[in-house]
């Protein structure tokens, strides 16, 4: 793993448990449902939140409350996806999803408890008192972008076209919204953190629509056993064949590197940027 990557994800998990402590014993069950879930995995759309931040003057320790935001929201939505009457999946991580190990109900409330956290974390920080304009700019940008027209709209597509095949335009829009929309929820939580300026938010969130879009893709291609009659009805490898998704995914990375190279012609450094995009690329190829 990239060393930086490490650096913030240990940030971020310290951050993440310390805003999911509760000492009080009536509210054990739901905490230990939320801990149980969101305490884990590579914490990319955090680490992504702490890194454009800093690039434009914040310091991690600072804005940690809105990476903690973000990664409760992705929590929150692996909760719901897991659940029976959504992807019904019964393992997360290597083991039982959060409506196995605590019920139906009590995993249904720890998403929403984590929800709601999220805007919570963020709305009492330090850096919201001191900047009340940026953190509710960060707050839109979060509520719009995991809500109906972003993940959970991603969300309601997928399930429709569970049982059907649908067209590449159509699994464009599911992919830009399903996991697209909180990545770059990530990325401009960042920049409004920060105070970026326009042209600079514009740059950095077409890094991450690229980004998203390289991720998904790469995700589809690791997924692939070389049998397209196995693979999932509505993979992106299934859709356009293997070789066109290799070359569509490197297509996305080159495009999400012209914006860091119009950022870095500006003075900043995209050095970690770039090392992510590198680390797809490796992903891909293994």
């Amino acid at each position: 793993m990239l060393s930086f990557l490490e650096n913030d994800k240990m940030l971020i998990d310290s951050a993440m448990s310390t805003a999911l402590d509760e000492k009080s014993s009536e509210y054990k069950i739901i905490v230990d449902a939320m801990r149980y879930s969101a305490l884990g995995g590579k914490r990319l759309r955090g680490v992504l939140t702490l890194e454009f931040a800093e690039m434009f003057g914040c310091k991690k320790e600072e804005i940690l409350p809105y990476a903690i935001a973000v990664e409760c929201i992705q929590a929150y939505s692996l909760i719901h996806d897991d659940l029976p009457c959504m992807d019904d999946d019964d393992i997360r991580r290597g083991k039982p999803s959060c409506h196995v190990a605590f019920g139906e109900a009590n995993a249904l409330l720890a998403g929403d408890a984590l929800l709601t956290h999220a805007f919570c974390v963020i709305s009492k920080s330090e850096h919201a008192k001191k900047h009340p304009e940026r953190a509710m700019n960060a707050i839109h940008i979060l509520s719009s972008l995991a809500g109906f027209r972003g993940m959970v709209g991603g969300q309601v597509l997928d399930l429709e076209a569970a049982e059907k095949e649908v067209k590449s335009d159509t699994l464009a829009v599911i992919h830009r919204l399903k996991t697209g929309a909180l990545i770059k929820a990530s990325v401009l939580m960042g920049c409004a953190a920060a105070g970026a300026e326009e042209k600079l938010c514009k740059l950095s969130e077409k890094y991450a629509e690229h980004f998203g879009a390289a991720f998904q893709i790469i995700d589809d291609i690791l997924d692939f056993d070389g049998n397209y009659e196995t693979c999932e009805l509505n993979s992106y490898v299934k859709i356009h064949g293997y070789e066109k998704s290799v070359t569509d995914a490197h297509a996305h990375i080159d495009s999400a590197k012209e914006s860091l190279y119009a950022l870095s012609e500006l003075g900043f450094c995209t050095n970690h940027f770039e090392e992510l995009l590198e680390y797809l690329i490796i992903r891909m190829n293994k």
